[in-house]
């Protein structure tokens, strides 16, 4: 069996949001520390992906190393892919392609996610988003 770690990735890829609920407790929150705003519970959690998966329809996760801890943590630094195919907010979208190095902790109990905390940096994504393409200079 895959770990819970690469099964969450894995749903992320598939963009299978109803599956990324079932790897969280009832009670479990997420947060990305750049935005400040936690998610709790599983349905509200794969809300949060779901608005995400609709501004980024081509989002692609690469994990690249895990970390485990002996008391059931994990941590996972990956690289995310996208483009803004609709507008995000107040920003329109034009075809802006991201690149996202993050490392996401896990809290893990009964092999089902407690609490997972996502670490990006919000410069460099408002960066990349904000990035006039040389298309539109011409």
């Amino acid at each position: 069996m895959k770990d819970l770690s690469d099964r969450l990735f894995d749903a992320y890829n598939r963009h299978d949001t109803p599956a990324v609920a079932r790897l969280y407790h009832a009670d479990a929150t997420h947060e990305d520390i750049a935005q400040g705003r936690p998610r709790r519970g599983p349905e509200a959690i794969a809300g949060g992906l779901r608005k995400f998966l609709d501004c980024f329809p081509d989002a692609r996760w690469e994990p690249y190393a895990h970390f485990a801890d002996q008391h059931n943590g994990r941590a996972i630094t990956y690289r995310l892919s996208a483009t803004l195919q609709k507008p995000m907010g107040s920003l329109a979208a034009r075809g802006q392609r991201i690149s996202l190095r993050g490392v996401l902790v896990l809290e893990l109990s009964d092999d089902l996610i407690c609490r997972s905390t996502d670490y990006w940096d919000g410069v460099t994504l408002q960066r990349q988003l904000n990035a006039i393409s040389t298309e539109e200079t011409k």
